[in-house]
């Protein structure tokens, strides 16, 4: 597993780009790293938060900037989660 240290170093300011919405979840993503990992980002989780977020699709967010809010993690090449940050809504 890496560290919050070498995430936030190496893929802090990746562009994560608007990807889909479900059960009161926003989901960015960023496209596939040289690796082949995938950096995805979570917002939301309840009706509530969910009102009071503003969401432009046409703005990417990054984890240096967005991770604190909610819900981050890395996927590896074979779809296995090699990083987490925050709770899971």
């Amino acid at each position: 597993m890496l560290t919050d240290e070498d995430v936030f170093e190496r893929y802090g300011d990746v562009p994560l780009a608007f990807s889909h919405y479900y059960n009161f979840v926003f989901i960015y993503k960023s496209a596939a790293l040289d690796n082949g990992d995938c950096i995805f980002l979570q917002l939301g989780g309840t009706m509530e938060k969910v009102s009071a977020l503003s969401v432009d699709v046409e703005e990417h967010l990054t984890l240096n900037e967005d991770a604190d809010r909610e819900f981050a993690y890395i996927k590896n090449s074979d779809n296995q989660v090699i990083w987490k940050h925050g709770e899971k809504k």
